[in-house]
């Protein structure tokens, strides 16, 4: 080896103090990713207790027929609404980045989260004109990360509320003979060119949006795969430029059976 004998000597050093830094930058990143998960669970805590007033005072003020009080309710409960989600996102955002979203499965009934979801996007789906439309057996029972399924199931709604155009919105779950589960969120808006189907599932990366609709965080999609990856599942996108995107979730009846068969 030809050369400054100093400067051979000297790359070893080098060596050690760039991975010890890559360490340490690790190190930090996982503190933040941690500190994200702890903030938003902080701040979506009380925002609950909140929304859970705001609707008691509003189902009074419906029972009273004070029409004024109740469309001003309706507008803070819609505020509040999406901020809890909001924050429901950061908080899953930190938990994927520093737990490495480990689901914890239990039983769960899936047609039941559909349908909780389905009618709390309701109100949102309406003033969008975009009626929702469900079709789903009376109960399908699994094992399920109940939460993971709830922000699967949100994110993919409030896509299709969002880049649906105003037209109709078809969410359809059903159990396979394969022993899995498929749920599927149809809309018919502005649809997905192909080159752009398979980036929209990386982190940061935004769906083409709207006029007048701002561009979201760009870390809905890539959240829904991480879920639907951690319960050994898949998720694909069909769609076509102006008309609409149909996105299908496929998971296994029991999550906790197909990670102890994952390498």
């Amino acid at each position: 080896m030809s050369g400054d004998p100093r400067l051979r000597s000297s790359l070893p050093d080098n060596e050690a103090r760039l991975r010890a830094r890559i360490v340490e930058l690790e190190q930090m990143l996982q503190a933040r990713d941690e500190f994200l998960s702890i903030a938003a669970h902080e701040l979506r805590n009380p925002m609950h207790s909140l929304l859970l007033q705001v609707s008691a005072a509003l189902q009074i003020a419906r029972q009273q027929g004070a029409s004024p009080l109740v469309r001003r309710l309706e507008r803070v409960q819609h505020i509040v609404d999406r901020y809890v989600k909001r924050a429901s996102l950061l908080l899953d955002v930190g938990r994927m980045n520093a737990t490495r979203m480990e689901p914890h499965v239990e039983s769960v009934d899936f047609a039941e989260v559909v349908r909780e979801i389905v009618e709390s996007y309701s109100p949102e789906a309406a003033f969008n004109r975009s009626p929702l439309s469900v079709n789903a057996p009376k109960s399908l029972p699994g094992r399920w990360d109940r939460l993971a399924l709830e922000q699967i199931v949100s994110n993919l709604i409030s896509n299709a509320i969002k880049f649906g155009a105003g037209a109709a919105i078809d969410v359809v779950l059903a159990g396979k003979q394969d022993g899995s589960v498929q749920f599927e969120v149809r809309d018919r808006g502005i649809g997905i060119a192909a080159a752009d189907q398979e980036r929209i599932f990386g982190r940061f990366e935004r769906v083409q949006s709207q006029p007048g609709h701002p561009a979201g965080a760009g870390v809905g999609l890539w959240l829904v795969r991480g879920l639907v990856e951690t319960h050994g599942g898949t998720i694909d996108v069909s769609s076509e430029p102006a008309k609409g995107a149909t996105f299908t979730v496929v998971l296994p009846l029991d999550a906790s059976s197909s990670r102890e068969r994952a390498p």
